[in-house]
């Protein structure tokens, strides 16, 4: 049934709202959300008292993409975007960062949620910063608290120079601060960003290329780390559902002009701060580093596809689906402090559930990169094998040996300070191993004195960093 509004009730809603400082989302009409008026705070001054843990890990590994597009993101706890933070309005944030990275890169943590220094002041005659936004080494770990004053969605990321570059390789999320009294909805949460992988694989994998971060020249635009993933698993809704949409451009460079074909937004609100409601929009322009709210009700069963209106970048990926169906699944009752981001949010990030989110598509680390020209390309040539490590990267995914008699394996590892080994397991899953190699920490050398195998196709991986030194041996 259409709503009709009468000069009268438009009158009565503007007396009402004289004077309120916000108007609740959950409202359908501007007489309902003037009687909800004034129920959230736009900020708060003072903490709730409640602390939260935040913990998260700058790791790298690797992430499919884009179907066959294996990348080798950093990221915040091993996925590209890191998990979904949910915290409420003052709540206190006891956070801490470990950089665990595996190929000595500094990493840091900006919350775009929090009012505190990038650095403290500096001291006479120091010779670096200190703080909490500062670099972490890898290897050690920071510790700071921050109050969530202000309600919405906000992205945090790393911020060591250059800060393109850790972006643009992965190192993003979300976070969400609820304030009181915000209607429980169904709800998803969207990251948009940008891949610039080089022009080729290196042993099978695509590496950022700085250069094309710099020209702003993208491979992918895309929603939550893969492009068009919801395509084949729609965010799901029932028809005059509420519902709520947290959306975060994390850039690093492009502007998303977020439109859903087929619907208006019901109300918009910038960075998701319930002090910014704006009604009927039909798309809203969110720029790298921001965040928005939006609030939907779609009456007709169907599909309504959410883009960025941007068209010259839409069709690398960033194109999903809203499923509006009689038979949707029930909303949930709740969702996770920590939340997987292939989900949308919903489910329970990996590290709390031990799996990915369920009814999406989840990348997972890939374990055995496929070898440049394929299996067959790589042949045994003769009985002493050389590999080595630079940057916690092996310089060949494929080696190969003659079959039915020992032979030997020259490792170099180049990576001062790093251990890494070679180990040659039967398959991907390394349940059972035929070989394990010493630990190395370079740099130096060690030759590997391996009893004969029969002939197969195996895999071998560096056990210190079993998702990112990884490739397929060949017997034959």
């Amino acid at each position: 049934m259409k709503k009709i509004v009468t000069v009268g009730m438009f009158f009565l809603a503007i007396s009402l709202v004289i004077g309120v400082t916000w108007v609740g989302p959950v409202a359908r009409s501007h007489t309902a959300r003037a009687a909800r008026a004034a129920q959230v705070d736009y900020r708060v001054d003072q903490p709730n008292g409640t602390t939260v843990d935040v913990n998260l890990s700058a790791e790298e590994t690797v992430q499919e993409i884009a179907p066959g597009v294996k990348y080798h993101v950093w990221t915040f706890n091993g996925t590209t975007p890191a998990p979904v933070i949910r915290v409420r309005l003052g709540d206190t944030i006891h956070f801490t960062l470990t950089n665990a990275s595996t190929i000595g890169m500094q990493h840091s943590i900006d919350f775009h949620a929090a009012l505190t220094p990038w650095a403290d002041l500096p001291n006479p005659g120091a010779s670096t910063l200190k703080g909490n936004y500062q670099p972490v080494n890898p290897g050690e770990t920071k510790t700071f608290d921050f109050v969530a004053m202000f309600p919405g969605v906000f992205l945090y990321h790393c911020g060591v120079p250059p800060v393109l570059q850790h972006i643009a390789n992965g190192m993003y999320g979300a976070i969400i601060v609820e304030p009181d009294g915000l209607a429980p909805e169904r709800e998803f949460v969207l990251v948009s960003s940008e891949f610039y992988p080089g022009a080729k694989p290196i042993r099978g994998l695509y590496e950022g290329d700085l250069d094309r971060m710099l020209a702003v020249d993208p491979e992918y635009v895309v929603f939550n780390g893969v492009a068009n993933q919801y395509q084949s698993a729609p965010l799901q809704v029932r028809p005059d559902e509420p519902f709520r949409l947290w959306v975060v451009n994390a850039g690093p460079t492009l502007t998303n002009a977020f439109h859903v074909i087929g619907t208006l937004f019901d109300e918009t609100f910038p960075s998701g701060n319930p002090a910014n409601p704006l009604f009927g929009l039909q798309t809203w322009g969110i720029q790298p580093g921001d965040g928005a709210m939006f609030e939907l009700n779609i009456p007709d069963p169907g599909l309504y596809p959410f883009v960025t209106h941007a068209f010259a970048y839409t069709g690398l990926g960033a194109v999903g689906l809203i499923q509006v169906d009689p038979e949707a699944p029930e909303a949930p009752g709740s969702y996770p402090l920590m939340g997987d981001p292939f989900s949308a949010g919903v489910t329970a990030a990996r590290a709390e559930q031990g799996s990915g989110g369920q009814g999406t598509p989840t990348p997972t680390a890939s374990p055995s990169p496929s070898p440049s020209g394929g299996v067959a390309a790589c042949e045994p040539a003769g009985d002493t094998l050389h590999v080595s490590a630079m940057n916690a990267v092996f310089d060949t995914d494929c080696l190969a040996a003659p079959a039915g008699s020992p032979f030997t394996i020259v490792f170099d590892n180049m990576d001062p300070g790093v251990p890494h080994n070679v180990s040659i397991y039967t398959d991907p899953t390394a349940a059972q191993a035929l070989f394990t190699g010493e630990l190395l920490t370079g740099p130096g050398k060690i030759t590997y004195t391996v009893d004969a195998l029969e002939a197969g196709t195996y895999f071998f991986r560096c056990d210190v960093h079993p998702t990112t030194m990884t490739g397929t041996f060949v017997v034959g």
